[in-house]
């Protein structure tokens, strides 16, 4: 018989857009600056691409990825 596959973690995406905020990862939300926290609600929460974060927020392509990406690894780190 085969090996059953493990079902992964949810990412911290996954439980904030399936709305199963715990209140660590509420914590550890508030904990990142307001710029990280604007884009992984554009991207995130509100479903836009980089393109649609950078117009909405003003910013370049590149901030919105960076900030996308330090705001994951934050998250990623503070919760394992």
């Amino acid at each position: 018989m085969p090996a059953v596959p493990e079902t992964p973690s949810p990412s911290a995406e996954d439980e904030a857009l399936h709305g199963e905020l715990d209140e660590r990862l509420a914590v550890e939300l508030s904990r990142l600056s307001p710029e990280l926290c604007d884009v992984l609600q554009a991207m995130v929460l509100d479903g836009l691409s980089v393109r649609e974060t950078s117009l909405l927020l003003g910013i370049p392509e590149g901030t919105v990825k960076t900030r996308a990406r330090r705001a994951r690894i934050a998250l990623r780190d503070a919760l394992t």
